[in-house]
């Protein structure tokens, strides 16, 4: 699924980043686009695919956008945290994990 890969991903890049640069503010540079395509993949399912979760990918596209730093030329950690606690919780919300699949380990 779509969105638990990117949560992965996401967590993934916040771990990576912070071994390349442990008192680091941003993702690693080498980590961007995969990033964006990620949130750009998001964005367009809450809006498109899954009934009402567009207000979800607005609030996303906010901030994915107030979260880069322009001097830098990438999204902050916690701008990358923010997007994953949102990202988590609308999963959580809007695709219930159906009964007995918990049991099977999916």
């Amino acid at each position: 699924m779509l969105i638990q890969r990117a949560e992965t991903q996401f967590e993934q890049t916040i771990a990576q980043s912070l071994a390349t640069d442990p008192g680091g503010t941003h993702i690693a540079r080498a980590l961007h686009a995969a990033v964006h395509e990620s949130v750009v993949g998001l964005i367009k399912l809450f809006r498109d695919q899954i009934p009402g979760a567009a207000e979800v990918a607005t609030r996303l596209a906010r901030m994915y956008a107030k979260g880069a730093d322009a001097n830098a030329g990438a999204p902050t950690l916690d701008c990358l945290r923010a997007i994953a606690q949102l990202t988590r919780e609308t999963r959580e919300r809007y695709l219930p994990v159906p009964e007995g699949a918990e049991a099977e380990g999916r």
